[in-house]
């Protein structure tokens, strides 16, 4: 249909100043390298093979260090480069919802660099230069005189580059950050404090980013750029991962379901101690990490994933396939998936998965860590005993969103599953089989016991102040036996023993006492908040608090139900305490 016969009048931009503002300003700060990083590996996988590759460098501007992108691949002419600062202007690529949006590194880095974000290109031996900031209150190119003395946004720099140590015969590109002020150090401090970043910000900034780099572009750290002395190859957390293999103690392996979705296992037994191999957990889409967690953030999340004990020491991913229906948000800060409400992916929607696929050696290194107590069999009966009484229904969240990708579909001539078969036909088989015994009821059974002495372990949980965290995911409990509660208790069961006693048996007994009454108060409150899950007076969100470490603390807190239990215990294990 030609426009002038269309039913529809196209909408237009009434303050173009203010959208182009606004989409700047709005942008993520933090999401700036990923943007430049990206453009550059894609220019640099046009250069010939053995020669394809980004550095980024500390560059002297004005007597202040800047931090230079630079890559090899096919340069740009003076139109392309001016072309190329609009918004929504791509060149030599394909614009996409789910590919390249047009904007990412302009909108991405100009809110940290209104002095400008300086861009230089060589093209068959010429350098062209254009600068993009705010000036004036206003975001577009800045106007310098050119060789003839009049304004214009593009000048050559050939002769700069040369003076800066950049050959002009071989085609590049490079992008320097100015950033917010004359003597900002943009390589150490690129947001002028908003955020604050770390000294060694730029190589995390990367790794946690990238899961892979294109095959055969190298991504380089020039010296003085994250306190290196030496140029520095960085590894992807994909080649990381994989030579984990070679390395003794550790392991990796890398689970390819059916749908095409990888679920990636690694224990590192060095990760604790390299501040560059610490573990995480993230999904993984089109070789980028999304939804990280990591440090704190990860050892407390772990046992949600199957991981109780390790955490320092375990990575796990999820890389869903390219035809998983997601998308990346505007700014591609985190993913959307593409139905229903189009609700943020995170890792914990995948906590089931990675779970149920934990591979066997990972499994047996997690048994290992795992200590026991001689009331835990106890525990579990009595949870059992009590979740059949209450008539607790087995309940699970899901492990991943109803959003998957479906498989192709089957010829219509050739159904592959009972699903595709009509209903009458359906009905027709059902017909035909004697009718069996009605299942029973589905109870619920008792979480697996994770017992923590371990104060780092502890820690890592978020519950040094609490008693216990109950994990829905994997439907575990996590106590902890410091818990001020089991000190207090088996101080008064220590008043119960005589003089003559051993004060190490005794001190013993009273712990093993102490600790096993705590855990019996943990499971019957845990079994009886399970027990209010799916009740119409009993809310999602009240059930929730009720299995919060809150709220199992309280139940740790009360030690005077089953004193009298506690007395008898501790008496019981005096009298079976070997004689002197």
């Amino acid at each position: 249909m030609r426009s002038d016969d269309a039913k529809v009048t196209r909408l237009k931009v009434q303050d173009e100043d203010f959208l182009v503002a606004s989409m700047i300003e709005r942008c993520p700060r933090t999401m700036m390298i990923r943007e430049l990083l990206q453009n550059a590996l894609e220019a640099a996988a046009t250069a010939p093979a053995g020669q394809r590759r980004v550095e980024f460098s500390a560059l002297p501007v004005e007597g202040a260090r800047k931090l230079a992108i630079w890559n090899s691949g096919r340069g740009l002419t003076g139109p392309e480069l001016f072309a190329m600062c609009d918004i929504a202007a791509s060149i030599r690529k394909e614009t996409g919802l789910d590919r390249n949006f047009g904007m990412g590194a302009k909108v991405a880095a100009l809110p940290s660099n209104p002095r400008g974000l300086r861009y230089r290109s060589a093209h068959q031996g010429a350098v062209q230069e254009v600068v993009i900031g705010r000036f004036g209150g206003v975001y577009g190119r800045l106007r310098r005189p050119g060789p003839d003395g009049s304004p214009t946004e593009v000048i050559p720099a050939t002769e700069a580059a040369r003076a800066e140590g950049r050959d002009p015969v071989p085609d590049w590109t490079e992008a320097v950050l100015l950033g917010q002020a004359p003597a900002q150090d943009t390589t150490a401090d690129p947001y002028l404090g908003q955020p604050r970043v770390s000294p060694r910000w730029l190589p995390h900034t990367i790794t946690h980013r990238f899961f892979r780099f294109p095959d055969g572009i190298e991504v380089v750290l020039q010296p003085g750029v994250a306190g290196n002395k030496a140029p520095v190859a960085l590894q992807s957390l994909a080649a990381r991962l994989a030579a984990l293999t070679q390395e003794a103690g550790a392991g990796y392996e890398a689970v390819r379901l059916p749908d095409g979705t990888v679920l990636h296992y690694a224990f590192d037994p060095e990760a604790s101690l390299a501040e560059a191999r610490k573990s995480l957990g993230a999904v993984v889409h089109r070789d980028e990490i999304y939804g990280l967690l990591w440090a704190a953030a990860w050892r407390r999340e772990a046992p949600s994933f199957g991981i109780p004990f390790l955490s320092r020491h375990v990575t796990l991913l999820v890389e869903l396939p390219e035809t998983y229906p997601v998308q990346p948000e505007a700014y591609r800060e985190f993913l959307r998936y593409r139905g229903g409400s189009q609700a943020q992916v995170k890792l914990l929607d995948f906590a089931g998965l990675l779970a149920k696929h934990l591979p066997r050696w990972l499994s047996k290194k997690l048994a290992e860590a795992q200590p026991e107590a001689l009331y835990a069999e106890e525990a579990r009966q009595t949870m059992q005993e009590l979740l059949e009484r209450l008539e607790v229904a087995r309940m699970r969240p899901r492990g991943q969103p109803v959003v998957a990708a479906a498989a192709p579909a089957a010829p219509a001539s050739k159904p592959s599953a009972p699903s595709a078969t009509p209903a009458a036909a359906r009905a027709a088989t059902e017909a035909a089989s004697p009718p069996g015994p009605p299942p029973g009821p589905a109870f619920e059974v008792p979480p697996a016991l994770v017992l923590l002495r371990d104060a780092q372990e502890i820690a890592d949980r978020d519950l040094t102040e609490r008693a216990a965290a109950y994990y829905a995911e994997t439907h575990q409990l996590h106590v902890n036996l410091a818990y001020p509660a089991v000190a207090l208790l088996a101080e008064r069961l220590r008043a119960l023993a005589p003089p003559e006693a051993e004060p190490e048996v005794v001190a013993e007994a009273a712990q093993l006492v102490a600790e096993r009454a705590m855990v019996l108060r943990l499971v019957r409150a845990l079994a009886h908040g399970l027990a209010k899950r799916g009740q119409k007076a009993w809310r999602d969100a009240q059930v929730k608090h009720v299995l919060s470490p809150e709220g199992l603390t309280l139940a740790a807190d009360d030690n005077e139900t089953g004193w009298l239990d506690s007395e008898q215990a501790m008496r019981t294990a005096l009298l079976m305490a070997p004689a002197n």
